[in-house]
C-alpha cells in the first residue's frame, strides 16, 4: 500500500523540531496520530534517538501499513490501536508513569478519504464515518434520528452553516419517507433543496460532512481531554505539539494554551487577582503555518496551523 494512501504529515520537520527537548535524556514520545508512520518515522531517523515511541491510531489499516513501513524500527517503537483521548491508560498500558512528549496531527488521512465509508461525498459508500469502528453511532444514524433541532445545533456549531435550521429541515423531511444510508443520500438532498453552482456546492458539502465527522468521532471533546491529560502526563521539560487545519480545533488549542501560561486568575474580588502557578510555556508565539514549496506538494496543507508548548 503506496505512502501516498495515508495521512501526510504537515509540517514534519517542524513538528519533530519542537516535540523533542533535547535535555531531556530518557525520551518516551508519543506520536498520537500515527496514519503512515510519518512522524514516527522522522523521530526514529535521528541518530541520537534512543527513546521509545508510542505509536497510536484508531485505524487499524494504518497501524498494518506503519508496522510494515517501520519494520527497521521496530525495537523502538510500541504500536497502539486506540483513540489518543484515552492517554493516560495508554500509557500506562505500555509501562509509564510520564512521557516527554506528544504530537498530534489532527488531519483526514488519504486513506480515509478515498477507502473508508462516509468520509467523502465524492464516493457514494455507506454513510459510516467511524474512524473507530468499535465506536456505535455511524453518521447515517445521526441523521436519522436526531431533532431538528440537534441537527441544527450541530450544523450551525461544528460546520459554521448560516440558517442551519433550513438545512436540517430538509434532512427531516427526507428521512420521513427514506431512510439515511449513503454519503450521497445527503448529497442529494443539498442538491434538491439548493441551487447552487459548484465550488459552492463543494464548499457546503464539506462544511457539511465536517460537522457530521466532529460528531460521530467525539472530535472537539477528545482534543480537550488529550490537551489536560497531556499536561499532566509530561515531565518537566515535555512538550505538546499540535497540527490543526480548520478554525474550531486551533481554537481549542489556541485557548487552552493561553489559559495554562496564566500566573494570575480572576476571583470574586474584583480588585484582586489571585497568583497562580503556570503550567505551560508556550513555544510557537504565533502558528507556525506551511510554506509555499509545502502547499504547492500536499495542497490539504494549506489550512494547517502548528502550536505547540512545554511543560514548566
Amino acid at each position: 500500500m503506496a505512502d501516498e494512501n495515508f495521512h501526510i504529515p504537515v509540517l514534519s520537520n517542524k513538528a519533530i523540531e519542537y516535540l523533542i527537548n533535547e535535555k531531556i535524556p530518557e525520551q518516551v514520545l508519543v506520536d498520537g496520530t500515527l496514519g503512515g508512520g510519518g512522524y514516527t518515522k522522522l523521530i526514529c531517523e535521528i541518530p541520537s534517538f534512543k527513546g521509545k515511541v508510542i505509536a497510536v491510531d484508531k485505524d487499524e489499516n494504518a497501524l498494518d501499513f506503519s508496522r510494515e513501513r517501520l519494520s527497521a524500527y521496530s525495537d523502538r517503537i510500541e504500536f497502539v490501536n486506540g483513540n489518543f483521548a484515552d492517554l493516560k491508560q495508554i500509557i500506562s498500558d505500555s509501562g509509564y508513569e510520564r512521557i516527554s512528549g506528544i504530537v498530534l496531527d489532527l488531519g483526514l488521512s488519504s486513506y480515509q478519504l478515498n477507502a473508508e465509508d462516509g468520509f467523502s461525498f465524492m464516493n457514494d459508500t455507506p454513510l459510516d464515518m467511524r474512524a473507530y469502528k468499535g465506536d456505535t453511532a455511524t453518521a447515517a444514524d445521526i441523521l436519522n434520528s436526531y431533532s431538528k433541532e440537534d441537527l441544527s445545533v450541530l450544523f450551525e456549531k461544528f460546520g459554521d452553516i448560516g440558517n442551519a435550521e433550513r438545512l436540517s429541515e430538509a434532512v427531516y423531511k427526507r428521512r420521513k419517507s427514506q431512510k439515511y444510508k449513503t454519503t450521497f443520500d445527503m448529497v442529494n438532498t443539498v442538491k434538491e433543496e439548493y441551487e447552487i453552482g459548484k465550488k459552492n456546492l463543494i464548499d457546503f458539502l464539506a462544511k457539511i460532512f465536517q460537522s457530521l465527522r466532529i460528531e460521530v468521532n467525539n472530535e472537539l471533546k477528545n482534543l480537550e481531554r488529550v490537551l489536560i491529560d497531556a499536561t499532566e502526563s509530561l515531565v518537566p521539560g515535555g512538550r505538546i505539539v499540535i497540527v490543526s487545519y480548520h478554525s474550531l480545533e486551533d481554537r481549542i488549542v489556541k485557548n487552552y494554551f493561553r489559559d495554562s501560561v496564566k500566573k494570575f486568575e480572576k476571583t470574586d474580588d474584583p480588585f484582586f487577582d489571585k497568583e497562580i502557578e503556570p503550567v505551560l510555556k508556550i513555544l510557537t508565539k504565533k502558528p507556525i503555518v506551511p510554506e509555499r514549496e509545502e502547499i504547492r506538494s500536499n495542497p490539504r496543507s494549506r489550512s494547517a496551523k502548528l502550536r505547540a508548548a512545554e511543560k514548566i
